[in-house]
């Protein structure tokens, strides 16, 4: 039985081909304080995530799996009202000092920018030709 709000393996973006596909044809780009999220429409019949955690950035993995954990569960509750994308979440440098709450928050703010931005696009590529 499959949950509404599950994380399985058909919503994760694996291979590096795809993980390029969506640096290269990247056609939504959200910044938050903590995060970038680039987006391009999926081919796949669900929206997919992929998270890239560079040391660069955040040196402890510690911090590297609580920040993934946490745009993870972003994804998984707002993954049903999102258009079928594929999304790499990038956090930014200083990530670590920032508390969970305020993580969740940029992250709620995030999705909505990509919500509004391919929904825009969606209106635009549908729209009649004059």
């Amino acid at each position: 039985m499959t949950t509404l709000y599950g994380y399985s393996t058909d919503v994760r973006i694996h291979c590096a081909a795809d993980y390029k596909s969506v640096f290269d044809g990247a056609l939504f780009k959200v910044h938050q304080p903590h995060f970038l999220f680039l987006a391009k429409i999926s081919e796949q019949p669900k929206s997919r995530l992929g998270i890239v955690v560079a040391k660069k950035k955040v040196r402890r993995a510690h911090e590297r799996n609580r920040v993934k954990r946490l745009a993870r569960e972003s994804f998984r509750l707002h993954q049903q009202q999102s258009n079928v994308l594929d999304i790499v979440i990038m956090p930014k440098m200083g990530i670590e000092a920032v508390p969970n709450a305020e993580l969740h928050q940029q992250l709620q703010f995030a999705w909505q920018k990509l919500q509004r931005l391919a929904n825009k696009h969606k209106k635009i590529a549908t729209s009649p030709q004059a």
